[in-house]
């Protein structure tokens, strides 16, 4: 992409990615993020092609990389976006490093007509330097959007899932990578969306993560121990998850939720996980004492209370559950 000036000459890179830079990028990311970055080889690899547009920038003073970031366009529903892996080692920080990489995924954003770039941080510096370039923060969460008609995020959201439709229960794939940020910004009326993966409402616990939700539950089909389903709706749009997990006692832990668009297919989508769960052990699910309706929706599936569950956290308050089991 060229020279900018004192920062340093950006290049920008889409997968497959040769094999010296994708080692180069993991050991980069681990250095500075402090956590093990193996999971990223994959989409380094391009094993992500058919389902998302990844776009790799990255910053080099002479020989030394001094900068990266990461642009995710949703191939199924290309009006969103996401950006992650902004990182820049501490040597090099404060020279607007972060802003320039920045400032190229938002211009590649915008030339692929995109809608809402989504991100994450719980960093207030970084943060600033966001909201200078356009992002704004979603109530409920520590994530930002940029949304390019100029709305709040919160207004793309409800214009995003106004219209309804049909929709389909699939098997969950990487093309729900960026299409279930949405839902899981969105404030929904069920604290606990789905004790899986500790998933809570943003009315009711705050979201600190943006591109780290689908490593989440994607991490439940590790080792066959587990699976996950989306709801899709057109244009590519997830409006209901359902996941289903071998919990420490070999039962099968199932649960989800969905849009309030799409409320009467939540008995679909649990049907699926409770399906991969039939031949695996006995289903349980465990449901907080607040959230009453979704506890009357699982005992219209088959499943009775049978004792105190664990304890969730929302915020500062720590709410009790009540497990259930399919009878």
């Amino acid at each position: 992409m060229g020279d900018i000036g004192k920062q340093g000459t950006v290049i920008k890179i889409e997968p497959p990615l040769p094999e010296d830079l994708t080692e180069e990028l993991l050991d980069f990311w681990e250095a500075i993020f402090e956590v093990p970055c193996d999971g990223y080889r994959s989409i380094l690899n391009g094993s992500e092609r058919d389902d998302n547009h990844d776009i790799f920038y990255l910053l080099r003073k002479g020989e030394e990389l001094g900068g990266t970031s990461h642009l995710t366009i949703s191939k199924a529903d290309p009006r969103l976006g996401g950006l992650g892996e902004v990182a820049t080692p501490p040597e090099f920080r404060r020279q607007g490093i972060a802003t320039a990489l920045c400032a190229h995924t938002l211009e590649d954003f915008h030339a692929h007509n995109g809608q809402a770039f989504f991100l994450g941080t719980v960093n207030p510096g970084a943060a600033r330097v966001y909201h200078r370039l356009g992002w704004r923060k979603l109530a409920g969460a520590n994530v930002m959007a940029f949304i390019a008609s100029g709305d709040s995020p919160e207004a793309f959201l409800v214009d995003y899932f106004r219209e309804g439709g049909p929709a389909e229960v699939v098997p969950a794939t990487p093309a729900d990578r960026i299409p279930m940020i949405p839902l899981l910004l969105c404030p929904h009326d069920w604290k606990v969306l789905d004790a899986n993966v500790g998933m809570c409402s943003t009315r009711y616990a705050v979201q600190n993560s943006c591109m780290g939700l689908y490593p989440r539950y994607e991490a439940l089909a590790q080792d066959g121990r587990g699976a996950w389903f989306a709801l899709r709706a057109n244009q590519g749009r997830v409006v209901g998850l359902s996941s289903v997990r071998l919990d420490e006692s070999g039962h099968c832990q199932v649960d989800g939720f969905t849009h309030q668009s799409h409320t009467d297919a939540w008995e679909e989508l649990m049907d699926a996980a409770l399906r991969w769960g039939a031949d695996r052990g006995l289903c349980c699910a465990i449901v907080s004492v607040e959230d009453e309706d979704k506890r009357v929706r699982f005992e219209s599936l088959g499943l009775q209370a049978s004792g105190a569950g664990g304890v969730f956290s929302l915020g500062d308050r720590q709410v009790p559950s009540i497990r259930l089991e399919k009878q």
